[in-house]
């Protein structure tokens, strides 16, 4: 209990950790809602367009719409989640520019 107290203690320490903790949160925040955002517009465009070739386009984009809803509420919650920051910054940012890309090269393409 000692070194508990005797950490607890010294301002100095809890303010570093206050600052590298606060500064953690933020990026997860920050790549929860924006990363998060990219990666599932990103896969919901890219849904569509492959849904385009077996029903209907005006369909394919509502049906990928209405899932988009769901796969960010699901990358929200992974985000927070997640106990690496540098995780978090592959899957969602390399994710969402990935499937951007692969929806842009599916577009040119069709």
């Amino acid at each position: 209990m000692r070194h508990v107290k005797q950490y607890l203690s010294g301002p100095e320490h809890i303010l570093a950790w206050s600052t590298k903790n606060h500064v953690s949160v933020l990026l997860r925040v920050a790549l929860a809602f924006c990363a998060g955002y990219l990666l599932a517009a990103g896969l919901s465009a890219l849904g569509a367009s492959f849904l385009a070739l077996t029903i209907p386009p005006s369909e394919a984009v509502v049906l990928m719409a209405m899932l988009a809803i769901l796969i960010y509420l699901a990358l929200l919650i992974w985000a927070f989640a997640e106990p690496r920051l540098a995780r978090l910054w592959w899957v969602l940012g390399v994710g969402g520019s990935a499937a951007f890309a692969a929806q842009w090269l599916v577009g040119t393409a069709g």
